[in-house]
């Protein structure tokens, strides 16, 4: 019966009527990823949950296995080079999720050189306190790692709830307080993993799959999916542009510097910009605009090249292009370079 019409379903008082349902579902049909392996491995569950930020699964998963085979632990990843952790990132976007696993990891390294852990806390509330936890990475490590009772909120819970118990206004908020109220105590773990699941399989931000919902019966949004959770006005994607120059040496290594603090890409490898090595170069040719649009931005840039000797300076090195793949770049870089026709660059999935 179409909610429509006046009829609403019957909403539910016990939790377990949706615990249940749900868990058996998951149990039938959760996908085998690399971060489920049981006994779970706080590391691991960690550096996934923190990946599978705004990025889908299937692009995360060689990210993840390539990641963990250079870093397959916490003390690995704290005695690693920024640039090393970075250069493995590339293509993976969002990069201060990046520096952020860097930085807890050299804290918890620094905690161990002076006799303390140097695992990562058991509990929502420590994991806060280290950098790049949030209440949803937090929550995600302390429940799925160490099974802590605490509930979790992504965008994922945030749509099967905001469906199922028809929430209006900023469903992400109004989430975190009905996933407390449903959370089976002893399994909460298990439960949080299944509504992610829910939401990344069955309850589709497009055409969702109701008829193979396990809590098809108890949902009050289902004859209106698209209402809910509410549309966010989209706001239009500011433009940023600049101008780049591929400076290359007789023996094909091209100059690169380091992206500032508090800048776009901080901490990666970029082109420099003509006016910053105008004493390296003597004549700028044209090789066309590179565009990309960005998850909050549009950027241009104007690719130069130009054959060039001297010294790097200070904050830039030169790079062969055989070593590019061991230095951090963003995908736009990676753009950059292939548009300036620098051999040895290959295009990684972007999400920057």
């Amino acid at each position: 019966m179409s909610s429509t019409s006046g009829a609403r379903r019957a909403r539910s008082n016990d939790p377990k009527d949706v615990a249940t349902p749900l868990l058996a579902w998951f149990a039938r049909e959760q996908r085998r990823l690399p971060w489920r392996e049981e006994p779970r491995d706080p590391y691991r569950v960690w550096i996934s949950e923190v990946m599978l930020q705004q990025t889908r699964v299937e692009v995360v998963i060689p990210y993840f296995e390539r990641f963990i085979a250079r870093f397959p632990a916490l003390d690995a990843l704290a005695a690693a080079p920024l640039d090393a952790v970075l250069a493995l990132w590339s293509g993976l976007g969002y990069y201060t999720r990046a520096r952020n696993l860097h930085r807890a990891a050299l804290l918890q390294g620094a905690r161990a050189a002076r006799g303390q852990s140097a695992t990562l806390p058991r509990t929502r509330d420590a994991l806060l306190e280290l950098p790049g936890f949030g209440p949803y990475t937090a929550a995600a490590v302390a429940s799925l790692a160490f099974g802590e009772d605490v509930p979790l909120v992504d965008g994922n819970v945030a749509r099967v709830l905001a469906r199922l118990f028809r929430l209006d206004g900023d469903a992400r908020t109004r989430s975190w307080a009905k996933a407390a109220e449903l959370l089976p105590r002893g399994r909460a773990g298990a439960f949080n993993e299944a509504l992610m699941e829910l939401g990344a399989l069955v309850c589709l931000p497009r055409n969702p799959r109701c008829q193979s919902c396990p809590l098809s019966q108890l949902c009050e949004g289902k004859d209106e999916p698209d209402r809910f959770p509410a549309k966010k006005e989209r706001k239009p994607r500011p433009l940023l542009a600049w101008r780049a120059v591929a400076l290359r040496r007789r023996d094909g290594a091209v100059l690169l510097t380091r992206r500032p603090e508090g800048s776009l890409f901080a901490g990666l490898w970029d082109l420099p910009a003509p006016e910053s090595v105008q004493r390296l170069w003597t004549t700028l040719e044209s090789r066309g605009e590179v565009r990309q649009a960005l998850t909050h931005r549009e950027v241009h840039v104007q690719i130069f090249t130009s054959a060039a000797t001297g010294r790097a300076p200070k904050g830039m090195r030169w790079v062969a292009p055989a070593d590019l793949g061991s230095v951090g770049l963003s995908s736009l870089a990676t753009k950059c370079l292939r548009q300036a026709r620098v051999a040895g660059i290959r295009l990684k999935h972007s999400l920057d």
